[in-house]
This record gives structure tokens, sequence and C-alpha cells, in this order.
């Protein structure tokens, strides 16, 4: 079972997508991410090819936890949230807050600390747009609409999906379900009504994945259905559905639909569709819906992104400050931590010349492989190692030195990022 809350490492991706029917992304994005398959995996992925094709508007939502330094591993996640905002996304950044006082029990007043010095201004550093960034206990719409979601759930479904058991605590049990909330609330009418929202995450959190598209689906009105390449809409609930059905034949027929109705079965057959327009058809409706809906939310997309591995090996986690390279690191601790990082080398330099090293599980290489936008060098250093070219006290040096210039010139606009805050943090609604 893949669990939010573990601090294990996951290295058998193909397993996970088979078994957990996650999908493998096309060739659409060109990043360096998807190039190299650091993004192995997604959900719902066509929505937002879809949304950018036709000139959409479409978010991009991520979250931070507001209780220790961010680190190599926690910049992947802006590093993508970056590139959605360059191909036009609209991006809300939670600070969860009310998380961080439940589960670390850090004070509000500390959380905003941490959430600004650790990682607010070291996301407008790296490159981050002015966006929507707003604290979990002040946003009224996140708390109102987990309240909402929580009646379109239930124990036995939770237990299910988290291994959750009769002794668990309400915290496990409410998380995901504000989690949730924080992912679909930004497509509250309000804020600009149903549009394919990207999150990018870690495979440890597609439980919160597939839970939130599942009550994005149970509170739509319509539901787009395809059987052998043709499309239907049914109508859900237990009001008449006449209305919804003579609205929504209006609407595809605006769009050269050709539509016959169904009231008994509360359905719409859609004769001259294809399975290629579902998204089309269902987008369509979406926009309708949200007209009198404030929860016809479009099933958000998610894309996974392979855990870093720490500097000692296992997961980059806080928990291990060895193992890890803070964003607030100096230039020095960092090249220290890299210098006695475990590697994939051999255990002599003879042998290494001899066998070459093994940079597919070696930490040293994925601080070239997941923080340089330059393919051919990552390339280069790949293939000197397996070829016993290059060895691991010079590879060291090297990558100190990158993540060095990398952490000098984050520090050096910080002042200036500081004094940006401003233009990020969206004020407490009510």
């Amino acid at each position: 079972m893949i669990n939010p809350w573990s601090s294990s490492q996951y290295f058998d991706y193909e397993k996970l997508i088979k078994e957990f029917g996650i999908e493998k992304p096309d060739d659409y994005f060109d990043y360096f991410m998807f190039r190299r398959k650091l993004i192995f995996g997604q959900r719902g992925l066509d929505y937002l090819e879809y949304a950018i094709k036709n000139k959409m508007k479409f978010n991009a939502m991520t979250g931070l936890m507001p209780s220790g330094h961010m680190h190599l591993g926690n910049k992947l996640t802006i590093d993508q949230i970056i590139y959605f905002q360059s191909l036009g996304a609209e991006v809300y950044i939670a600070v969860a807050d009310l998380e961080s006082y439940a589960t670390r029990g850090i004070s509000f007043e500390r959380a905003r600390e941490i959430a600004i010095n650790e990682y607010i201004v070291n996301y407008i550093s790296m490159g981050l747009k002015p966006c929507k960034i707003y604290f979990q206990s002040e946003n009224f719409d996140t708390q109102s609409l987990a309240f909402i979601l929580s009646n379109g759930t239930n124990m036995n479904e939770l237990k299910a999906i988290y291994g959750l058991n009769d002794s668990s605590s309400m915290l496990h049990v409410n998380s995901p379900i504000i989690q949730a909330a924080d992912v679909l609330h930004t497509q509250m009418r309000h804020l600009g009504g149903p549009r394919p929202t990207v999150v990018p995450v870690g495979v440890d959190q597609d439980p919160h994945i597939r839970l939130m598209r599942d009550l994005a689906k149970r509170l739509r009105i319509y539901s787009v259905k395809s059987d052998h390449g043709k499309i239907s809409v049914f109508i859900k609930g237990t009001e008449s559905p006449e209305k919804y059905i003579d609205n929504a034949m209006e609407e595809l027929s605006a769009s050269s639909y050709e539509c016959t109705p169904n009231y008994e079965y509360r359905a719409i057959y859609i004769k001259n569709s294809k399975e290629e327009e579902r998204i089309k058809i269902d987008m369509i409706l979406a926009n309708l819906e949200g007209g009198f809906n404030e929860y016809a939310f479009v099933e958000p997309s998610a894309t996974f992104q392979k855990l870093e591995t720490g500097l000692k090996g296992g997961k980059m986690s806080s928990s291990v400050p060895d193992s890890l390279i803070s964003l607030n690191d100096s230039p020095a601790d960092a090249t220290k931590k890299i210098k006695h990082a475990v590697t994939g080398g051999k255990q002599t330099v003879e042998e290494q010349r001899k066998l070459g090293g093994n940079p597919d599980i070696c930490p040293v290489f994925e601080l070239y492989k997941y923080h340089s936008n330059d393919d051919k060098y990552v390339t280069r250093v790949y293939e000197e190692c397996i070829g016993g070219v290059r060895m691991c006290g010079q590879c060291k040096s090297e990558a100190g030195e990158n993540i060095s210039k990398f952490l000098k010139n984050l520090s050096e606009k910080k002042d200036e990022s500081f004094r940006k805050i401003d233009d990020y943090l969206i004020k407490r609604s009510s």
C-alpha cells in the first residue's frame, strides 16, 4: 500500500504503474523532468494538454508543510509549478499550517515564519512569478469546502485507500479531506469556475489524488461516459432531469453535436461524437454546470515525480539533516554534505576504472539528473561513470561546485524576494 505519511522510498515505479493504474506521460511536454522520466506517471494529464492546445485557462496547485527546511527534494515540485506557470497556469500554493499545528504542534505564528523564510522566499528566488499563496487557517473556502467534501466519503473508503483502522486518529481522517479541499477550491465560481488543474506530487501522495478525483466526480451533476467510442451524458441526483437535459442539449448543439435525449434513463446520447472528444464535451458541460453548481469541479490532474534519494540513501527528508541539502544551506555546508554522500561507485579506484560505477543507484548522480537543465551534460556524466572514466571524488567535487553556485545565486536574490512577498500572499478570506 502507498502511504502518504510514510518515510519509505519507492523504487519499483513500473510495478506502481501496473498495480495502481497510473498512466505514463506522453511526449507532449518538452521539459527536462518529462524527458528524463523523472516524471514517470500521471493521472488525467490529457485535460491539461487539452486546455493548453485550446488556449483555455488552467490551474497548477501545490502545498507546503511549514515544519522544516526546504530542501532539494522539495525543489522538484516548484520546478514543475514554475514550468506550468510559464505555460499559462494560474498558480495556487497552500501553506498547510492547520496540519503542522495538529501533527507537529507548531503555532500558526511560527508556521508563517517558516513558510516565508524557508519556502516562499526561495520560490520567488527560483523564478516563481506572482501567484496565490494562502494559509489554510485563514482560508474560509478551503475550510467550508472540506466540510462539504466530508459528506461525500465514509470511513470504509478511507480505510480502503489509506489503510486506516478504528484506532487511527481523527487527524488522519480529516487530513485527506482538507487536502482535497485545497485543490478543488481553486475551481470555485468566484475564483474562475471549473478548470483543468494539475497537482505535481510524489507517488506517495497518490492516495490523496485518487480520493480528490473521486470526490470531484461525485459532486458533478453531468457525468460523461464513453462506450466503444460513443459519448453519453448521464444526469445524477434525484431532481427531475428535464431541465438539465434540455440545457445540456442546447449547449452541445451549439457545438454541432447531434443529441438524443432519454428522460426516463436520465441520459443524452451524442450521435456524432468520438472518443477523443470526451474532454471537450466534459468541459462544455462543466462550464454549463458551473453556472448553477458551485461544486462543478473538473477532476484534478496529477504528475508523479520520482522521489530524490537522500545523500545517505533512502528518501530525502528533513528528519535526516545530513542526508539533504537545504536551500538555506551555505555553499560550504552543502559541499561538505556532498563530500560525505554515499555513491554508486566501486570499492577501489582500480575496480571503478575496470567495471565502471552505477549512476542509477547513486545519490550524487541524482544531483546532476534532477537539478541540471543541460541534457547533454547529464548524459556525459552518466556515460563517463559507467565507462570507468569518472571517479566518485571527481563527481562529488563537481556536483558540489554546481550546487554551491545554485545556492549562492539563490542567496543573492533573497533580499529582493522578501520585498516582493506581498505580491504573492493572499489575504484572509471570510
